[in-house]
């Protein structure tokens, strides 16, 4: 069978020939300029990909108009560095123009006529437009191809003079095999056949042997012989018979992309192309309908036939190549089927085989995926997270890479900071006026005892214990507020005990440093940066004399409008507290706490990939307070934090400055005014030594220390104005507020706002 007469898959030039890709009939029709004519619609661009490794817009006109590289994805493999650079394909074919501007200074000098001794050149334009689908120049002219930095290994085997009729040249196995081993010895990734018509020879059997031998593979088109119902349902056989007897190295290409009446349908087969029959284990699709290539003169047709979906797959492998030299043969294979947009019945099919090429899924991570050189495991659950509500939007303010490999030890940069959701900013009056409460108390000597019931709206027998203090008479009922008992042990000691009051609240009752009539503006002494949903709590304070020493503890859970994937975060809070008047008119207190949270980074939730979960903070708070006359009060609080967890640390701050002026219009009335910064991060951050390099040649991974800040792009102020009096026989409040930057987020609209409360009865 050394003579066996093949022939070529040329479809284009107004000619009618006797295969493309096979038998069958085909036709191409001529473009005049650049510019694809109306008739055409070329597929849409794939979708935008992921931030790009390089800044060089690939999105060209050229782009746009080459319907083999948008309708596959290559961008995607582009702009993550892949370029088909340094990859040599080879085109075993009709020839090629070396002359044209798509090619110069890409074609190996080991191309050469293998049918003669002939100049390498194309009589018949079929070389040269498979070439340029596979690995035209990006030079925004005709049309771009998927490998456009490829070099390109061309051998010319169509038997002399058979290209001059109107059947097309003619192909015998003995030249193409010369063309095999030519491309073998010369060092080729992948061979591309757009040839067919009969099953090969035992010599080119031989030499596609040692090619696959060598690591090599064979891209195959289908044949067009679709519309034949005797040879239409299977590969043609000079695809079939290789890829059966070389499984997992040869690629049988089939064609999709059928006109629907508004461009292009790439989810159908084409009519003319071979389904994959006995082959669909090794049977891939592309768009061979109307592919936007050149001829030998460098003239812009559209192209239909297996010979055009075959180089666009071609192309796609030497990508493969460049990106992941790690890969054998079989592995990029795999990988291109294994990442195929299905098609036609689910899975594996007669029709489409493995479905249809997708570069861009193709460069996504397979199977496993964990950091380069360790055994850490990186999954969506590890690597996502919620941030602090202190650290605003500092998981979108730069980037937390790192390198990891998947399933087949391929490596990619990785965004860690990505998965890091950003807490939102509170919604305080909201969560403030949300609930409805019932409360009541009593006294007997010298305990106090009181409770409150708040239930949750739309959440009918769900009960919080929480208070909500509007004017000085709440203010001063509060420590007989949700749950609370406080008694006087002596004469110097008192203690207190709350159920879902915070430790600071039963602090504050002890020293009778009440906390302000604000529903906005925080009171950052108390607030743990989080919305926090207290338990049992306790505090005891002993006069010394000099001072007062207050101790306190709490426990709670953590609660966040945005869920943390943990429910009931539990955290533990603890606090002693110094505190001394100076005179009649000042007053004072610094002190120390701890928070412990088993599940939880101020509130938010890192991914295991950080480490375990939980963190401790330890918060300095000072707090003076000085009566200026005529029922004026000012106070100033301070807080500072230092925050550390398994994989970093960070401080924090928050400030507040008050006005009141008891008896502003009235005698039991108030007037207040707070202007306070929230919890916010102010330096530090995830500190981690993550891979960020790796060599392909050793398998080994270079780290070095990453940094991810926490500090956010903004800063919020909240300013209050509160008023309250008794009417009638309860009280009325009125609150305003302003919050600027809410969230720390510098871009954040300012939250304006009012309530109105009227309270009867105690």
């Amino acid at each position: 069978m050394s003579n066996q007469l093949l022939t070529s898959t040329a479809c284009g030039l107004m000619l009618a020939l006797s295969a493309c890709g096979g038998g069958g009939g085909g036709s191409g029709a001529p473009i005049s300029t650049p510019t694809p004519p109306s008739s055409f619609t070329p597929p849409p661009p794939p979708p935008p990909p992921p931030p790009p490794v390089t800044t060089t817009n690939f999105n060209t006109t050229e782009y746009q108009r080459s319907n083999g590289a948008t309708s596959s994805g290559a961008i995607s493999a582009w702009q993550s560095g892949a370029t088909g650079s340094g990859v040599k394909l080879a085109i075993v074919d009709s020839g090629i123009n070396p002359s044209l501007p798509e090619f110069v200074g890409r074609i190996d000098p080991a191309s050469r006529d293998v049918a003669s001794n002939r100049p390498l050149g194309d009589e018949d334009g079929h070389g040269t437009a498979v070439a340029a689908t596979a690995a035209a120049a990006r030079n925004d002219s005709q049309n771009v191809g998927v490998a456009f930095d490829a070099t390109i290994l061309s051998f010319r085997a169509d038997s002399p003079g058979t290209c001059s009729g109107e059947d097309g040249c003619d192909f015998f196995d003995n030249a193409i095999a010369q063309g095999v081993d030519a491309a073998r010895i010369a060092g080729a990734k992948v061979i591309n056949l757009s040839l067919g018509g009969s099953s090969p020879g035992s010599i080119l059997m031989s030499a596609m042997q040692r090619a696959v031998s060598a690591g090599i593979i064979l891209v195959i088109s289908a044949g067009n012989d679709g519309n034949d119902p005797l040879k239409g349902k299977n590969a043609d056989p000079f695809a079939l018979i290789p890829a059966q007897t070389f499984p997992g190295q040869v690629i049988i290409a089939g064609s999709v992309g059928v006109a629907d009446g508004t461009g292009t349908n790439l989810n159908q087969l084409s009519d003319f192309s071979n389904q994959a029959g006995q082959g669909q284990n090794w049977y891939l699709t592309a768009l061979g309908y109307r592919v936007r290539t050149i001829d030998q003169t460098g003239t812009g047709f559209l192209y239909s036939g297996t010979s055009f979906s075959a180089p666009i797959i071609t192309g796609a492998v030497a990508l493969m190549a460049q990106a992941f030299p790690n890969l054998t043969a079989r592995q990029i294979v795999e990988i291109l089927f294994n990442t195929a947009d299905d098609l036609g019945a689910a899975g594996d099919d007669a029709v489409y085989g493995q479905g249809r090429l997708n570069i861009a899924r193709a460069f996504q991570p397979v199977g496993t995926t964990s950091l380069a050189g360790t055994a850490v495991e990186v999954t969506d659950e590890s690597v996502t997270g919620g941030l602090p509500e202190a650290a605003g939007d500092s998981g979108g303010q730069s980037s937390f890479g790192a390198v990891i490999v998947d399933g087949y030890d391929r490596a990619f940069a990785m965004n860690l900071a990505k998965g890091l959701r950003n807490a939102g900013a509170r919604r305080p009056l909201e969560n403030s006026l949300a609930s409805h409460m019932t409360g009541a108390a009593l006294q007997a000597g010298q305990l106090s005892v009181a409770m409150s019931i708040a239930q949750r709206p739309g959440s009918p027998g769900i009960f919080d214990m929480m208070s909500l203090a509007i004017g000085p008479e709440d203010a001063r009922r509060s420590r007989l507020v949700a749950g609370s008992a406080v008694a006087r042990l002596d004469a110097k000691t008192k203690a207190s005990f709350g159920i879902g009051h915070g430790s600071k609240h039963l602090e504050r009752q002890l020293t009778n440093a009440e906390g302000g009539a604000f529903l906005v503006a925080r009171d950052v002494s108390g607030d743990p940066g989080f919305q926090a949903r207290s338990g049992t709590s306790m505090a005891m304070r002993r006069n010394l004399g000099f001072a007062g020493v207050t101790i306190a503890s709490e426990q709670g859970k953590v609660w966040q409008d945005v869920k943390l994937g943990v429910d009931d975060a539990p955290y533990r809070y603890t606090s002693v507290t110094l505190d001394r008047r100076f005179g009649d008119n000042s007053w004072g207190s610094i002190g120390l706490s701890r928070l412990e949270e088993k599940e939880t980074l101020l509130g938010g939730r890192l991914g295991s990939l950080y480490g375990s979960v939980g963190s401790s903070s330890l918060f300095l708070d000072a707090e003076a307070r000085q009566k200026l006359g005529s029922g004026w009060t000012a106070t100033i609080m301070g807080r500072r934090g230092w925050t550390q967890f398994d994989s970093g640390e960070f401080t924090t701050a928050a400030y507040s400055f008050d006005l009141a002026k008891y008896g502003m219009l009235r005698r039991d009335d108030r007037l207040g005014f707070r202007i306070a910064q929230p919890l916010r991060v102010e330096s530090g951050g995830i500190s981690m030594l993550l891979p960020t390099g790796y060599d392909y040649s050793s398998g080994i991974a270079t780290s070095s220390t990453q940094r991810l800040g926490f500090a956010p792009s903004g800063r919020e102020i909240d300013a209050e104005l509160s008023y309250s009096t008794s009417l009638g026989r309860g009280w009325l409040g009125a609150n305003f507020f302003a919050r600027r930057q809410p969230g720390h987020v510098a871009v954040a609209d300012p939250d304006l706002g009012a309530a109105i409360r009227y309270s009867l009865g105690f």
